[in-house]
């Protein structure tokens, strides 16, 4: 089954685990989500109910948009568990293809995927574990009390005893844990797939430079089935993109506004613990959205080269049928395959590059109209 494969079953095993997907085990999915969707209203109302205050709304807005983030996540994956189920299964079916299959060079190219994308995930694994834990430590060296979760709850003063302590201990119990098994595995999923589509277009590449040229009825058999395979290739960028196009959006959009409140508010804090927060905040966006915007720029480049190894092949001596197959898969490969944060905004790195200098364009835009009530933001 495709939740055992090495691929996946390091990230898929705890969405099963957890009833989040195949919906064995739904109604214990809900009790997992309920809470997490309670703290999300809370957060969203502290926002709106602190607006005058800077520090409120710069931690409050990240811990709102991570969790908000985890449950767009999970709750896409719910909805569109088939599509998601299916894509699973054909990339399974795809490696154990090649693994069969008799070109050595395409499974030598293939076969280290696993281990690569593993260490991928034990990493980012480790390092969310480690931001996770240092955000539930910070409100225990703030002078006043405070949650790992901000939140505001009308008519109840969360932070009285035991009202506070049970809160403390079901956001960082649950909400943080929620966050982590939810938002970490779909990053590590869409890295995943793209180190996968990566590894196709070189088998592509590879197998072009491969075609035999002494034999031109051998050849043009084989040129067809690597346009086809090209065909395969390019279905499968579209349909990665369909299942994420979504969620890199809503990621993209809040993180982006994210960067901009956290830069202004690291200027006009004085507290030592919340400067650090703020700068593990600004650190923990940075590599969320590089990581997967550096995979999605190499599978679009990768793309790219389809083309030059069409162009390569000795085609001067071929016959017309075979110039023919060289010149549509040329055609086809002008165009790079690129995934689209909601079908418009393509993640590449001249795209992430882009979103940091509007980053700064919309910062500087906000500490000029900052510094008329804080004149500290212009020193």
């Amino acid at each position: 089954m495709y939740y055992n494969h090495p691929l996946f079953s390091f990230n898929i095993k705890m969405w099963k685990l957890l009833g989040f997907i195949e919906f064995e085990r739904i109604d214990r999915a809900i009790v997992i989500l309920i809470f997490p969707c309670f703290i999300n209203t809370c957060q969203f109302m502290n926002i709106a109910y602190n607006l005058h205050d800077m520090s409120v709304i710069a931690i409050g807005l990240f811990m709102t948009a991570i969790l908000f983030n985890a449950l767009v996540r999970i709750l896409t994956v719910m909805k569109n568990q088939s599509k998601f189920i299916e894509f699973f299964e054909m990339i399974e079916n795809w490696y154990h293809e090649i693994e069969m299959g008799s070109d050595a060079g395409a499974w030598n190219l293939l076969k280290h995927v696993p281990r690569r994308t593993r260490l991928i995930s034990i990493v980012s694994f480790s390092f969310a574990a480690g931001a996770a834990g240092a955000s539930a430590m910070i409100p225990l060296f703030l002078e006043e009390r405070c949650l790992p979760y901000d939140i505001y709850v009308p008519k109840c003063d969360h932070l009285k005893s035991p009202v506070y302590e049970i809160l403390y201990f079901m956001e960082s119990c649950i909400s943080m844990p929620f966050c982590l098994l939810t938002y970490v595995p779909f990053t590590n999923l869409f890295i995943t797939w793209l180190t996968f589509g990566i590894r196709l277009l070189q088998i592509l590449r590879h197998k072009l430079e491969s075609l035999p040229h002494e034999n031109d009825e051998e050849m043009l058999k084989q040129l067809k089935e690597l346009i086809r395979f090209h065909h395969r290739i390019m279905d499968f960028g579209k349909t990665l993109e369909s299942l994420v196009s979504f969620v890199c959006l809503v990621e993209l959009v809040l993180f982006t506004l994210m960067l901009c409140v956290l830069l202004a508010s690291f200027l006009l804090m004085d507290n030592v613990m919340l400067k650090m927060a703020i700068c593990i905040y600004i650190f923990c966006i940075l590599y969320a959205l590089f990581i997967p915007y550096w995979h999605a720029n190499e599978f679009s480049w990768e793309s790219t080269k389809i083309a030059d190894a069409a162009y390569n092949i000795n085609w001067t001596r071929s016959n017309t049928k075979i110039r023919k197959c060289i010149a549509i898969l040329m055609l086809r490969s002008q165009t790079p395959i690129k995934i689209k944060a909601g079908g418009i905004f393509p993640m590449t790195l001249e795209a992430f590059q882009a979103l940091l200098n509007t980053t700064y364009t919309y910062f500087t835009m906000f500490k000029g109209m900052m510094g008329k009530e804080h004149p500290m933001l212009n020193k």
